[in-house]
């Protein structure tokens, strides 16, 4: 059932836990809202009378700019989560003290009249309020692509609420009263604090964690600053436009729906009643609505979906001013006013978020009150004035009339603002906003609309070649015929970046709409990637069919092997393709790979062997190319033999064998599920990677969260360690082992925290992060507050609560952990299963050799090297694991006094680090005079200027005083470290900047 239910409405794994938690509040603050509404407006229709409503919204009108700078203020002296929660307790407050009020009143026969203006004001209030609270709150707690996904979910929920509250007020009105019921509404808000008190601090808090130097240091922005931003935005303009004759229309349609039920129903209770009788009517064909609704507002996108509305209340008050005179007129006022209402509070509110989601967070909230306060005071104002025009003379058939031009009046700003939306979101491609991303798909979803798609067009001719390029990659994630012109235009002119992506952006059915007269330049191009993309586009199409072994023909001959690649893609399996495809892969060179991309894209698993063979070569690119074919095309088996290549993988390589663990899908899972009790890091993590990729949440839950929390353990086991290691007094070791228990630190938590992101959200786990890794005390305090509360998966949260709370600072957490490690009779080392750390124990003496380095011998011995190289300025930026690589091709050698590590005049293709001894840089001039540049002693390096070029060096190096010892670096080796580690390449950098410096000091000294 839950599972129709999730697939029912788009839902993910990540989504469930945050739709039961605020799903449960929608549910029940929507059946207080309308139990309140029922209630408060039955108590003062009856006890006061209809025709004092506008003179009360005239009233509300004027309170409201007050209220909406009010809360604009509070917002920036409260933290969100804080004014989120006062603001909730607040309405529960007002709630109970008005019910207790009222009850006090029927007790003792009052009937003051001042007191129901009181309570007209303040239950509209809560209810103006509890609805913006509701929806605000959601979007903050959804990044913008889930909130589309539960927004449905939310709205069902409170439409689920509005027809139980409907149900409750039909039938306990007569019996218990209006005053009873008022109250009752106060305790179900009161119901649901629990879950929305869990909600912001799982979901709000985290996100708002930030240290108290962080908080100082930001500017404290005024109402007025949001006032004047919004009146500068013509966008923000047009929106506040709609949020004020949305309730103005909608407040003149509430006055006649009141005044034709008031005619009928003169009595209290059967007015309550028939209220409650509406509410079911109108939640009951909303439950229906919704079922639909969210493919629909998914598919208009926020802007059409406001317009939409519009238009549904241009028809309402049409529908109203044929009938209202008529013995139809309460059902024509009621169904005008059910659906208004629907739409007002439960489709365009939500809409209207989607707007100010567009603004940063920072002043976000700040815009969105100021907006609200002065929209709802000009809707009410207009709204009220509109509704006096009966109490002046004026029927209610021309009141409506009047109703049906403001209605039109909003229909013609809802058509503004869809193009002021996409212009918005224009300019966030312009600028090249951070956030672009999280509104591509509104710009996507407003594709459809054709003068939309002009305008995005337009784009193409922009100045700005990112701009340019942007725009192809949006028609190329989402190909549409109408963009084909334009595209191919692009495309036609030469000198232009991107004309290959343009004519890939082009959609299939339009290339057979395409003239070859059109296309026959391209296939002739002198960029070889713009033809490969014409031929692989019209080997697709249907139009080619009989003119498809020529174009074949020319394809296969043309001069580029990119070209002909388009042509093996195609052919049909023969002695020629094989015999092809063998010869570029036995070329090792850019042939190889285009070759390997053949074969994994047709899964000729004929040539697995042949693949296998390219891993032997020398040459990286390669190797790894031929991983990602073996994992298109492998199996099981080929699983178990990548995972093998994961020990002592260099970084490129392990992530192409983490791709292949992917691509070869569930064959592998078996295989991955066994690599889960490796002891090697790296292979955990693809392991871990690739279940979660294609695995089950069954394989999540029952195999990968254990998996995380054995691992957590062991990091605890790493810490004990790193205690014994300090209390053997070996200062040197202790530093290297708490350095290697970081780096295993930060390694396996990285994949612990993206386990964590399957059960939470994508905004606020990292921020959690963050949080409990940071130096600010109290905010860590907050962030292990909220593991507490089982943030996620509620084994991993204790698992990783557990963890964190024997850290208390991130610069130095392995060692504070270690100092903060509870004594165990359990021995630390029974635990501890990385190799490195088991040699630094052993070295340090903290533990003997024999009973836990079995077979890691050499780990020993690479140690040496890993604490000298630690000394090197070049490498101290270098992992553990990346020095033991770097100390495997580093080979000692010993020179004697007088011998030459580097000779004039010969090519040096080494880099030197000296151990000890001194080496002096020098040589001779043209004129045969000898100088020495400098001496270079232990802990230097030399030879670094002939790794990037192949001339004879200028200098000579020699050994001196007596016999020197040396760690050479061969230069192709030391070409891929710097590949492979920018830091090394960037230390080289700077030491060859500091020799050029001292020849230039001794060239001013000579002058």
């Amino acid at each position: 059932m839950l599972a129709k239910l999730q697939a029912l409405f788009n839902l993910r794994y990540e989504d469930r836990r945050k739709v039961w938690i605020m799903g449960t509040v929608f549910f029940l603050a929507g059946m207080s809202e309308m139990i309140n509404y029922t209630s408060f407006m039955a108590l003062f229709n009856s006890r006061v009378g209809t025709s004092y409503l506008p003179y009360m919204y005239l009233t509300e009108a004027l309170l409201m700019p007050l209220e909406g700078w009010a809360f604009s203020a509070l917002s920036q002296r409260l933290s969100k989560p804080r004014f989120m929660v006062s603001m909730y307790a607040f309405f529960i407050a007002l709630g109970l003290v008005n019910g207790a009020v009222l009850l006090v009143y029927r007790a003792l026969d009052l009937s003051w009249l001042g007191f129901y203006v009181i309570l007209f004001l303040c239950s509209n209030f809560v209810i103006r309020q509890q609805t913006l609270l509701m929806w605000s709150a959601a979007f903050d707690l959804c990044p913008t692509q889930q909130a589309k996904r539960v927004m449905p979910v939310f709205v069902l929920s409170a439409i689920l609420g509005g027809v139980a509250a409907g149900v409750f007020s039909n039938l306990l009105a007569p019996l218990i009263g209006p005053e009873l019921l008022y109250l009752l509404a106060a305790g179900l808000l009161l119901a649901g604090l629990p879950n929305f008190l869990r909600a912001i601090k799982l979901y709000l808090i985290p996100l708002t964690l930030k240290g108290q130097a962080e908080e100082e240091q930001e500017e404290k922005l005024s109402t007025i600053y949001y006032l004047k931003q919004a009146l500068r935005s013509p966008f923000l303009m047009t929106v506040i436009g709609i949020m004020t004759l949305m309730p103005a229309v909608y407040f003149l349609i509430e006055y006649q729906y009141f005044t034709s039920a008031q005619a009928v129903y003169t009595d209290e209770a059967e007015l309550a009643s028939f209220y409650g009788l509406m509410v079911i009517v109108l939640f009951c064909a909303a439950f229906l609505l919704q079922l639909f609704a969210a493919r629909l507002i998914d598919w208009l996108g926020a802007s059409n979906t406001v317009f939409a509305i519009a238009a549904l209340f241009l028809g309402s008050f049409a529908l109203v001013s044929l009938l209202i005179g008529s013995e139809y007129a309460l059902f024509a006022a009621s169904f005008g006013y059910c659906l208004c209402y629907l739409l007002l509070y439960y489709f365009a509110e939500p809409s209207y978020q989607f707007f100010f989601k567009m603004l940063p967070m920072r002043t976000r909230d700040g815009i969105r009150y100021i907006a609200q306060g002065v929209a709802a005071s000009a809707g009410v104002l207009i709204g009220s004035g509109a509704s006096l025009l009966h109490g002046l003379g004026m029927s209610l058939t021309w009141q409506a009339l009047v109703g049906l031009g403001m209605s039109a009046v909003l229909l013609a700003l809802a058509w503004a603002d869809r193009h002021l939306y996409i212009k918005e979101l224009v300019r966030y491609i312009q600028i090249g906003a951070s956030s672009v991303k999280d509104f591509m798909s509104e710009f996507v979803e407003s594709m459809k609309n054709d003068r939309i798609k002009k305008t995005l067009l337009e784009q193409l001719r922009h100045q700005s070649e990112t701009v340019r390029l942007l725009t192809i990659e949006l028609f190329a994630g989402h190909p549409d015929p109408a963009a084909t012109e334009g595209l191919l235009q692009y495309a036609e002119k030469r000198g232009q970046r991107g004309r290959a992506e343009a004519l890939g952006a082009i959609s299939t059915a339009s290339w057979n709409a395409v003239r070859f007269e059109r296309l026959e330049p391209f296939l002739k191009d002198p960029d070889e990637d713009v033809r490969a993309v014409v031929f692989r586009r019209l080997f697709v199409s249907a139009g080619l069919a009989g003119d498809r072994e020529r174009r074949i023909r020319q394809a296969r001959y043309d001069g580029s092997r990119l070209v002909q690649a388009e042509a093996l893609r195609i052919m049909p399996p023969s002695g020629e393709l094989t015999r092809e495809l063998k010869e570029w892969l036995g070329e090792r060179s850019a042939s190889t790979v285009l070759a390997c991309e053949i074969i994994g894209d047709r899964k000729l698993t004929d040539f697995y062997f042949d693949v296998m063979m390219i891993l032997l070569d020398p040459i990286p690119f390669l190797r790894h190319t031929a991983v990602r074919t073996l994992g298109r095309i492998g199996d099981g088996e080929t699983a178990t033999n990548l995972a093998e290549l994961l020990i002592g993988a260099d970084l490129e390589l392990r992530s192409a064998i983490e791709r292949a663990f992917v691509d070869i899908g569930e064959a592998g899972l078996p295989v991955y599920h066994r690599l889960l009790v490796s002891h090697h890091d790296e292979v955990w993590k693809a392991a871990v990677d690739a279940i979660m990729a294609l695995g089950t949440e069954q394989d999540v839950h029952e195999t990968i969260v254990p998996s995380c929390v054995q691992k957590l353990r062991e990091l605890g086991a790493n810490h004990a360690v790193v205690a014994r290691i300090r209390d053997m007094g070996q200062e040197e070791w202790t530093a290297l082992a708490r350095m290697r228990s970081d780096e295993l630190a930060r390694i396996l938590l990285d994949t612990v925290w993206t386990v964590m992101l399957r059960f939470g959200d994508e905004r606020s786990i990292p921020q959690l992060r963050r949080a409990l890794e940071g130096k600010d005390e109290e905010t860590r305090d907050n962030g292990l507050e909220i593991l507490s509360e089982g943030l996620g998966n509620a084994k991993l949260a204790a698992a990783l609560l557990s963890y964190y709370q024997n850290a208390t600072d991130s610069a130095t957490m392995t060692a504070r952990a270690a100092d903060a490690a509870p004594e165990s009779s359990e021995d630390p080392f029974d635990a501890l299963t990385d190799p490195w750390l088991q040699a630094i124990a052993i070295k340090s003496g903290a533990a003997e050799g024999a009973s836990i380095l079995t077979n890691n011998w050499e780990y020993l011995s690479t140690l040496d090297k890993i604490v000298f190289l630690k000394q090197i300025p070049l490498f101290q930026d270098i992992s553990i694991e990346e020095l033991g690589r770097i100390a495997s091709i580093a080979h000692e050698r010993v020179y004697g006094e007088g011998e030459y590590l580097v000779k004039q005049g010969e090519r040096a293709s080494s880099m030197f680090v000296v151990v000890e001894g001194h080496v002096e840089i020098g040589g001779k001039s043209d004129d045969g005079s000898e100088g020495t540049i400098g001496i270079i002693g232990a802990h230097q390096t030399l030879g670094e200027a002939g790794l990037f070029d192949d001339r004879p060096s200028h200098v000579s190096a020699q050994v001196i005083f007596d016999e020197a010892r040396v760690l050479e670096i061969e230069g192709q080796e030391t070409a891929k470290l710097v590949r492979l580690y920018p830091d090394v390449g960037v230390g080289l950098l700077r030491s060859i900047g500091n020799r050029l410096r001292l020849m230039e000091d001794m060239v001013l000294k000579l002058g």
